[in-house]
């Protein structure tokens, strides 16, 4: 009996005194670093074709072409026969409401669309400004690369993200 007692006794001490766990300790070994060499939202060199001055009401269609230093590691577009499963590749374009260049904004930006990128050229269509007055088209590329990186086994370790932004800007002059 005082046998099935002590054992009782041990196994409640054993239980009851439970070790506190720091929940964020598995990730104190991880080293986080943000790779931003240039300042942020101005990463890419960028070139838009629209016109200065368009016409109230009519829609208009703007070509950006840029250029990103992901391109040497990976092209936007992966080919069936090209596919690197290591790498993965994703551009989108988010195009902002019209802003009046009269008003003063305080970065506060308002989506109006988004759309993948599917090269390093590509077109906004549909653009077409319901007011007179002087106005500033506004977009955001958002370039990001996913790398799968392995141990010296092949087995794969880690998941790498880079990302590259860049602010699009054009003035523009609506006319009657």
């Amino acid at each position: 009996m005082t046998r099935k007692i002590l054992i009782f006794v041990l196994m409640i001490l054993l239980y009851s005194c439970k070790k506190e766990v720091d929940k964020d300790a598995i990730y104190k070994d991880l080293k986080i670093s943000s790779e931003n060499p240039q300042p942020p939202y101005n990463q890419l060199k960028y070139k838009i074709i629209f016109p200065d001055t368009i016409q109230l009401n009519k829609p208009y269609e703007a070509t950006i072409v840029f250029e990103s230093d992901f391109d040497t590691i990976i092209e936007p577009i992966q080919y069936i026969e090209k596919i690197d499963t290591t790498r993965v590749r994703t551009i989108i374009f988010y195009q902002f409401e019209p802003i009046e260049s009269s008003k003063k904004t305080k970065g506060n930006f308002v989506v109006k669309d988004s759309v993948f990128v599917p090269n390093k050229e590509f077109s906004v269509k549909n653009i077409v400004f319901k007011e007179k007055g002087a106005f500033t088209f506004c977009g955001l590329i958002n370039d990001v690369i996913v790398f799968e990186f392995y141990d010296d086994r092949g087995k794969r370790d880690s998941v790498h993200i880079a990302r590259r932004k860049q602010q699009i800007f054009k003035n523009v002059v609506v006319i009657d």
